[in-house]
């Protein structure tokens, strides 16, 4: 999942190879619905003492899986917010930068002073061999439940999967509003439909987290569903195949797609909250336990989890969940059209690492892998 800036590109050559069309002037193919964001909650800055002492440092590290233009905006607001603290991003794979971490700590090499990622089993892993600072961050009284992740991790953003659809091949008006709806379709869509491997992260995490709620009523929809799907390995392939029409509908696709369905693109393809299949995946940040700017690390993360940093997050195209926060992507609007009953937000929970084998035999029997 580290290549989201592939999307774009991927998307732009399958729609001017499928169509010919020059750019247009169409917006974003979004949902919409007014949702009430209310008001801004309470944020708690570093000490003093933490804040000097981060300026005398003077940067901070972070290794996460986003990619550098949705990292952009994060990092011009930190560095205008706090003009002597300087903000390196490095982008790699989830299951990278973890090993990267522990292999340079190890060694006594310089590493990263936060971590960043959306993988929620290498994240238990990450936590249990001791490698997070057990930071407890002023703000933690002003977030909700959900945001405290496991000791020291907390949640920067509620990412959601969604569907995604060609319009061409499949009209809006015959789109399913829910997974259920899709799984009724699928035999007439066979071959038509098409999500990411279990081996994904994102995959993983949607569908762990779909069963959480569902469990065998969930297991049910996707059987139906897997005889007809076709499974690809990451969003790459997904939407370019889809823009293409190869495929019609798609689900459990990470969310990163939907600051990219713009102009020619929203010609064709458009995204939607399936109302019983929208999971939110936290998106982790902690603080490193050998960080070697353990300060500017703590004023990092702290930012991140205020209202300013949350709405830097929401210009990369990332869910904010904090009140107050106007966002296309926010998480109050996912549950103005999901309804509240209907959010499935993910957690750091111990049975994801001891379910997974269970799980991807499972999907993978559903699916035909």
């Amino acid at each position: 999942m580290r290549r989201t800036a592939f999307l774009p590109l991927a998307l732009a050559a399958a729609l001017t190879s499928a169509c010919g069309a020059p750019a247009g002037d169409a917006p974003a193919a979004k949902p919409t619905a007014t949702a009430d964001v209310g008001k801004a909650s309470a944020v708690t800055p570093v000490d003093d003492a933490t804040l000097k002492a981060a300026q005398s440092e003077g940067e901070v590290l972070l290794y996460t899986n986003a990619e550098d233009q949705q990292m952009a905006p994060l990092v011009k607001a930190f560095e205008k917010a706090f003009p002597g603290i300087k903000a390196r991003s490095l982008t790699l794979g989830n299951q990278e930068m973890f090993q990267r971490y522990e292999t340079e700590a190890a060694s006594g090499a310089a590493s990263a002073d936060v971590v960043m990622s959306s993988d929620a089993v290498g994240w238990l892993s990450f936590i249990a061999n001791g490698n997070v600072m057990d930071y407890k961050d002023p703000n933690t009284p002003n977030l909700p439940e959900h945001a405290v992740l496991g000791p020291g991790v907390y949640s920067m953003s509620v990412d959601p999967v969604v569907a995604v659809f060609n319009k061409a091949v499949l009209p809006e008006a015959q789109q399913p509003k829910t997974m259920v709806e899709l799984a009724a379709m699928a035999r007439k869509l066979d071959k038509k439909i098409a999500t990411t491997d279990i081996s994904n992260v994102i995959q993983y995490g949607a569908t762990s987290a779909y069963l959480g709620k569902y469990g065998e009523a969930g297991w049910a929809t996707l059987e139906k569903i897997g005889p007809h799907a076709a499974v690809e390995s990451s969003n790459g392939p997904l939407v370019t195949k889809l823009a293409q029409g190869q495929y019609a509908a798609e689900f459990f696709v990470s969310g990163t797609v939907r600051a990219f369905i713009t102009d020619d693109v929203a010609k064709v393809v458009n995204y939607s909250y399936l109302k019983d299949g929208t999971p939110l995946l936290p998106r982790g940040v902690g603080v490193t336990a050998k960080a070697k700017h353990p300060n500017a690390a703590k004023v990092f993360v702290n930012w991140l989890l205020s209202v300013a940093g949350q709405e830097a997050a929401c210009q990369g195209g990332f869910t904010p969940y904090r009140d107050g926060v106007t966002c296309d992507f926010g998480l109050p609007q996912v549950k103005a059209i999901v309804g509240e009953d209907n959010l499935i937000i993910g957690t750091y929970d111990k049975q994801l690492a001891d379910q997974r084998d269970q799980i991807a035999a499972r999907f993978n029997k559903a699916f035909g892998r």
